[in-house]
Formats: structure tokens, C-alpha cells, sequence
């Protein structure tokens, strides 16, 4: 069968995501959960609470710079548009990315398997650079994968090929030329308002190729300020039941952590 990798991202952002997260970790329906170091509870319970599950997938950090956890943050477009721009500071975005790395190694212990970024600011011009530096100054010895956005599927259209060419291509060939890893095609963009999200995930598993990476945002339930907060649901009811399970077995696919496969 083939190895993917099934990804939730923001954890630590609420109870309800961490829940859901933890939830699906126990059913082993996860291989890779992404952190928000940032967040408030990061350090007081929702990195203690995923000790339980350390070995079930790779842990990672999701570099924020625009969540705020209640406090004024730039949003997307401002980050977006300064980067292309070249606008961003560059020793702030360095410092914040060491802050945030020793926030998650206080919080889990040990470094992250991975990095990725929260709206995938993590690849945008600029940014990029900075991360690939930190890691190969901070983690010579220490292998760490980094999430790139480049579609599974060349033809898929919309937010996929933005993402490809709002630096996802450009970080992908700068992975592969520092001898980075990093997942072989990307998956889990739509536009969160899906109620058959199973549908969605079909048109993904049939892209499928070895060391793939598929994102998702599960929650157990809904809480305020979050504009995806009622799809995370229709997400997590998903990854529980059967049907999940019975259509990566009908695509002969099976859920791998991401760092196993680069052994």
C-alpha cells in the first residue's frame, strides 16, 4: 500500500481542535500535527496533553505570524503583499521564528520533526530564505521536514495553483537543493465550505503518490472566532468514521509519518 501523510494544523489554537486532534491521534488517523507555540495554552496544557501521543505522528511547529491569539496581528494580505514587496523585516521574522522554536522545544521537549506555516507564510519570498538558514544553523544534526504547497495533481486549479506560485514552487526547489526533505505533493485545499467533504477527499486519495501530504483542520466542535470553526467538524466527523478508513483502503493507501518514510 501506498505511504501518505494525513496533517492537522492548528494545534493548540482551541480546545475543540486539540480534542479533535488527540481524538484522531488515538484512533491512529493522523501522522503529523502542527503547533501553534504561540498560542496561550501552547505551554500550560496543550503540550503536556500531547505527550501521551509522542511516537503516533510528527510533531511540528506552525509558524504564525498572523494569528494573534487575541492581539493585533497583520493579517494575510499585509504579510503577503510586504513579502512581495520585500517589505518584511528580516531580523524581526528570524527573531520570531527562534522565539517561536523555543517556545514549542520548551513546551514538547525536544525539536520539532517539522515546520510548516499557519496560511502558509512559511514559503512566502523572504520568509523562506530565514527558515531554511534557521534550520540549517539550528538543526545540523537534527533532520526536520519542511511542508511545501506544490499540488499532487499538475491540473488542479484555483487556490492549488496559487499557492504553487505564491512561493510553494519556489520553496520546494530550495528544499530540494539544501537537501531538505520535504512531501512529494500536496493536498487538503478548498474553500471550507463543503459539507460532503468526503467527496473532497476522494478527488485527493485519487492524486495519491508515495510521501504525499494531506492538510486538515478537525475539531470536535465549533468555538467563536474562527471562520472555519462549523467545516472543522464536518472534518472531524469524517476522520471518525468508517467511510474514512474504507476509502484509503479501496485506494490501497495507508497513513505514514512523514519522517518514517525519508528513513
Amino acid at each position: 500500500m501506498t505511504p501518505i501523510t494525513l496533517c492537522s494544523d492548528d494545534y493548540a489554537q482551541n480546545p475543540g481542535i486539540d480534542a479533535g486532534i488527540r481524538n484522531l491521534l488515538e484512533l491512529g488517523r493522523l501522522t503529523a500535527v502542527s503547533c501553534f507555540s504561540t498560542s496561550p495554552t501552547w505551554l500550560s496544557t496543550s503540550a503536556p496533553a500531547l505527550h501521551a501521543h509522542r511516537g503516533q505522528a510528527d510533531i511540528g511547529l506552525h509558524f504564525n505570524l498572523t494569528e494573534g491569539f487575541s492581539h493585533a496581528a497583520p493579517s494575510l494580505h499585509a504579510v503577503i503583499l510586504r513579502s512581495l514587496l520585500r517589505g518584511l523585516d528580516m531580523q524581526k521574522v528570524e527573531q520570531e521564528l527562534e522565539r517561536q522554536l523555543d517556545t514549542f522545544e520548551a513546551g514538547w521537549g525536544q525539536p520539532p520533526d517539522f515546520i510548516d506555516g499557519h496560511q502558509h507564510v512559511h514559503q512566502l519570498p523572504g520568509v523562506r530564505q530565514v527558515l531554511l538558514k534557521t534550520i540549517q544553523r539550528r538543526y545540523a544534526g537534527h533532520p526536520v521536514w519542511v511542508r511545501n504547497t506544490v499540488p499532487a495533481n499538475p491540473a488542479w486549479r484555483g487556490k492549488p495553483q496559487i499557492l504553487k506560485y505564491l512561493g510553494g514552487q519556489s520553496l520546494a526547489a530550495d528544499l530540494q537543493a539544501a537537501g531538505i526533505a520535504s512531501n512529494h505533493g500536496f493536498a487538503g485545499v478548498y474553500g471550507f465550505d463543503q459539507a460532503d467533504y468526503a467527496a473532497c477527499f476522494q478527488v485527493w486519495l485519487d492524486a495519491a503518490q508515495a510521501g504525499m501530504l494531506i492538510m486538515c483542520h478537525p475539531a470536535t466542535e465549533a468555538y467563536p472566532d474562527d471562520e472555519i470553526a462549523q467545516q472543522r467538524v464536518v472534518e472531524y466527523r469524517y476522520f471518525t468514521s468508517e467511510k474514512f478508513t474504507r476509502m484509503l483502503a479501496a485506494a490501497q493507501l495507508r497513513l505514514e509519518r512523514l519522517s518514517i518514510q525519508m528513513i
